[in-house]
């Protein structure tokens, strides 16, 4: 277990009306939320960890994210998290715990994490912090991320910033 709280980030497309909404992640499932079974909220502890997974989304697609007009790009919202122990993915510590290598999230698909996340969700652990795998490589990660999952609340959420506002290297073109 590791202590986490404070301000966390998520990247939003423009539409969305709740961006605390878990349901699509209890549908379609997530890294640590297996399809079907329960949601969680996917949150970012920086702000370049959120660009990276902005820069992520478009990875392998025809349309990049600078492609996208201005009004299209993502929007950044902030979370207000409390102090809370959830299950340690992002310590080296921690991340020996549950098997993985000290490369961890490098190379490791959603299926073991699911299984432990099934696992925390069942002894109503509050979530995972864990390292990011948006641009991992085998030697770095851009990051931590924070996966909460849908019993957590979370507090108010801050206005949200166009991407142009938050994200944190220029622009091209």
């Amino acid at each position: 277990m590791v202590q986490r709280g404070g301000a966390y980030y998520r990247v939003v497309a423009p539409q969305w009306v709740d961006p605390a909404d878990t349901s699509y992640s209890k549908q379609r499932g997530g890294r640590w939320n297996p399809a079907g079974e329960f949601g969680a909220l996917y949150l970012c502890a920086t702000i370049q960890v959120a660009a990276s997974n902005a820069r992520a989304q478009h990875a392998g697609r025809a349309i990049k994210l600078f492609d996208l007009l201005p009004a299209a790009r993502p929007e950044l919202v902030t979370f207000e998290v409390p102090m809370t122990g959830v299950l340690d993915a992002c310590t080296a510590k921690g991340i020996a715990a549950l098997g993985f290598a000290e490369n961890f999230p490098y190379g490791v698909a959603w299926p073991p994490c699911q299984a432990i996340g099934r696992e925390a969700h069942a002894k109503a652990l509050p979530g995972v912090a864990a390292r990011s795998n948006a641009e991992a490589t085998e030697t770095s990660s851009a990051g931590e991320e924070l996966a909460l999952f849908e019993q957590v609340v979370v507090g108010p959420q801050q206005s949200r910033r166009a991407f142009a506002e938050w994200y944190p290297d220029p622009i091209p073109g």
